[in-house]
């Protein structure tokens, strides 16, 4: 697998032409210029095949009016939208470097003192950071690389959406039952979200019978908590019945997110599972 290695472009050349691009979604923008000033007009493509073949015609054009030998294409990082064009470049016989966006805005605010951002005027600032030499190589990650990168980027949002939802499960759980922490702790284990999903009020919980309670913890718990951690939680219960005409809302809400945490750590155990296989069998 090949090392990852970044290192700064250095000053351009004479001869060298920069062809600068503000990525989107699914219409791009390229400029053309030299290192002494000569300039192509702003141009559109579509991030698509076809748009990709309209930037190419558009740098030989460039490159044969202004006579120049090499070819270095700029963008600024903007996540994935950017990597239909690295695919498609990286067959070309062209550099291709990337400007960190707090450099564009610090060159937007000396261009004109306003770091808005306009169309026409982004790709201009791509390339005056290119001319000063303050843009970085990059290396495209292929095969068992890419994969790795691509499956910790997935790891890592579903991460993000798990905590959410323990986020947002506390939040409810202070508002219905703030007492549930003085019997368990932590609310990521298996039996809180089993007692949540199944009992989900107080109301609930005080109908039950403190031996069929502390059954019910002591199964997903594996024995860690018995009857008298449910005889803990039962007491504060029945003092709960003012929480009866509460909104239907709430309640469902705190029905939903113990199920919606248990969905969300599916994907995160499979990526994690497949992280660990990568890494064993191909020793990366």
């Amino acid at each position: 697998m090949r090392k990852a290695d970044t290192r700064k472009v250095k000053a351009v050349g004479d001869d060298t032409l920069i062809v600068a691009v503000d990525i989107g979604m699914e219409m791009n923008r390229g400029y053309c210029t030299t290192p002494d000033g000569r300039s192509s007009k702003t141009f559109k493509f579509d991030n698509t095949r076809v748009g990709m073949d309209t930037l190419w015609d558009m740098i030989m054009i460039s490159k044969n009016r202004f006579k120049c030998n090499e070819v270095i294409v700029g963008y600024e990082s903007t996540g994935p939208y950017g990597e239909p064009m690295l695919h498609y470049l990286m067959k070309k016989p062209v550099r291709i470097a990337q400007v960190n966006p707090m450099h564009t805005k610090k060159v937007k605010e000396i261009n004109d003192n306003s770091s808005l951002k306009t169309d026409d005027k982004d790709p201009r600032v791509i390339a005056d950071i290119i001319k000063l030499g303050r843009a970085l190589s990059i290396v495209i990650p292929e095969g068992d690389a890419a994969y790795l990168r691509r499956l910790n980027n997935s790891r890592e949002r579903h991460v993000r959406e798990r905590t959410a939802l323990y986020n947002q499960l506390q939040q409810l759980l202070f508002l219905l039952f703030p007492e549930f922490r003085t019997v368990i702790k932590n609310i990521k284990c298996k039996t809180p979200l089993y007692l949540l999903k199944k009992y989900p009020t107080p109301e609930v919980i005080s109908a039950l019978d403190k031996h069929v309670l502390g059954e019910e913890m002591r199964k997903p718990s594996q024995g860690k908590f018995r009857e008298h951690h449910a005889d803990m939680a039962d007491q504060p219960c029945q003092g709960y019945r003012r929480y009866q005409r509460r909104g239907s809302r709430v309640i469902h809400g705190h029905k939903t997110h113990p199920r919606s945490i248990r969905d969300a750590d599916k994907p995160y155990r499979r990526d994690r599972k497949r992280d660990g296989n990568s890494s064993r069998e191909d020793t990366l």
